[in-house]
């Protein structure tokens, strides 16, 4: 990895910032970052962000502090991180536009000591750059993280209250450590910056252009939502390294296909959600497996964004089985029963340096999901995986992801991998919804022609894979799934769209 602090003397921790500046003294002119309005050398990148630190710096962030940032996807976002990080401080990535109850929830817990928004946002400030200002916060903390701390993200918690994960320098540079045998990233490669900041899966994204003197685009988040815009993005800016959720990619993937010489991509890499193979087929026939080569990454935001890697093989997409290969180098990894047992089939417990502390303001969580076995600490990932005989993981579910429907508990990761079995069936997404005054079982689809499929049909071949129990009572055909914000399936919303579904499997015509 070009300009890794990783073999820093004791005395200088592990730094993001100090790898960058490695880089950056290294290739000053290169083409560091970009957006529609603006480019930037690696000379001019650290210069900004260097401005940005000393503005901070007075303001009183640096080491064990927080500062929130909530603002539109550009260059200068970029900019603002690598300032926070200068500065000794680290970021919090707060949706935009904001979500308030959320936000809040986030705010009280994280006590950062400052937000940067864009200028245009109501409100005081101090003037941070040209479109952007600088708040101070009511109640923020002087010391609310370690030190060592590059980034705190929230994720959902099965109670509904946002859990905040604190990923240090040493995590996210041990993940690029450990990759750096896996790919071939280097300064040619041009990286899209796909995801908002809130998704770690940005983490992967921004440092890997950085940290290998590529170039980081940042597009408009409205250009991604056409995949007609995002694919000529794609093209017209010679983007080399993609990174998507496997259902973002079904959407995208039809319209790059047409033109398959037309792009300069050298990896598609999957991460997020489970992948299903055989949806790649078409991409495969059109692009072959070499360029650009597919690989499928598994990871969460307390194992710093990817734990494993596995490049796609002819051999996956004639099975169902959602292939995430092996862990990183560096990862000890335990597949347990519910009593705690070693076996091939199980929950994933993974130990390592990219392991972080544990849940921020979470002690008793954290005691439960970071467990101390073996002379290491490792994470319970509530992930299900199978071990084949020559250690290749396939992932097989959630351990949490189990609903209960007529005293029955039911895995839906089991219902939508027998739905994407069925001829034409694309993409799938089983939840619970509540039918009658009952909560029962049921799907939305996509197909593969767009079409919709017959519901009568898709239940009856099912009966002959599933037990009677697990056969969802509606099966309701959609012309793209609903995902969230970040990419991934939506089951929230699919709960709500089969509660508005007439019988027949129809899609709700409005409100």
């Amino acid at each position: 990895m070009t300009g890794s602090a990783g073999t820093s003397a004791a005395a200088s921790p592990p730094s993001l910032s100090r790898a960058f500046a490695a880089v950056a003294r290294a290739a000053p002119g290169a083409l560091a970052l970009a957006d529609e309005k603006e480019r930037l050398t690696y000379r001019q990148l650290a210069e900004r962000a260097g401005e940005i630190a000393d503005v901070l710096r007075r303001q009183g962030a640096g080491p064990g502090t927080t500062v929130a940032v909530r603002m539109a996807a550009r260059a200068e976002l970029v900019v603002v991180l690598l300032g926070i990080l200068a500065a000794g401080a680290s970021y919090l990535p707060l949706n935009e536009p904001a979500v308030p109850e959320r936000e809040a929830l986030i705010l009280a817990d994280a006590r950062p000591a400052a937000l940067i928004e864009d200028a245009e946002a109501p409100g005081d400030g101090l003037a941070l750059t040209a479109t952007t200002r600088l708040r101070t916060l009511d109640g923020g903390s002087a010391a609310g993280v370690p030190e060592d701390t590059a980034y705190v993200i929230y994720t959902s918690g099965t109670t509904g209250r946002p859990k905040g994960t604190a990923v240090s320098h040493a995590n996210v540079l041990a993940l690029f450590e450990a990759t750096g045998s896996l790919f071939d990233f280097g300064p040619d490669d041009r990286w899209l910056l796909y995801h908002g900041i809130a998704f770690d899966f940005s983490v992967w994204e921004m440092w890997g252009a950085l940290l290998h003197g590529g170039a980081l685009y940042v597009p408009d988040r409205m250009r991604l939502l056409d995949p007609e815009e995002c694919a000529h993005l794609i093209r017209l800016e010679a983007i080399t390294v993609l990174n998507q959720t496997p259902t973002a990619f079904g959407v995208l993937a039809p319209v790059l296909a047409q033109e398959p010489d037309a792009h300069a991509l050298r990896y598609v890499v999957f991460g997020g959600e489970r992948l299903h193979p055989p949806a790649l087929e078409p991409w495969i026939r059109a692009h072959g497996l070499d360029r650009p080569a597919l690989v499928n990454m598994y990871g969460i935001t307390e194992t710093t964004v990817h734990t494993t890697f596995h490049r796609i093989t002819a051999d996956d997409v004639t099975h169902t089985r959602s292939v995430i290969g092996r862990t990183l180098p560096g990862f000890s990894a335990r597949i347990v029963d519910e009593l705690g047992r070693e076996t091939d089939a199980g929950e994933l417990l993974l130990a390592g340096p990219q392991v972080t502390r544990g849940y921020l303001n979470r002690p008793e969580l954290t005691g439960e999901r970071f467990v101390a076995e073996h002379g290491s600490v490792y994470y319970r990932t509530g992930d299900l995986v199978r071990r084949d005989a020559g250690g290749v993981l396939s992932h097989a579910g959630r351990k949490d992801d189990q609903v209960k429907v007529r005293g029955y508990r039911i895995e839906l990761g089991e219902v939508e991998s027998a739905l994407l079995d069925l001829p034409g069936v694309s993409g799938a997404i089983a939840t619970t919804f509540t039918l009658a005054g009952a909560e029962t079982l049921g799907c939305v689809c996509t197909t593969t022609d767009g079409c919709p499929g017959d519901a009568a049909a898709a239940r009856d071949r099912l009966r002959a894979r599933l037990p009677a129990y697990m056969v969802p009572d509606r099966v309701l055909w959609l012309a793209e799934l609903p995902n969230t914000v970040n990419g991934k399936a939506d089951r929230r919303q699919a709960r709500t769209l089969l509660e508005k579904s007439g019988t027949h499997g129809q899609a709700p015509t409005g409100d």
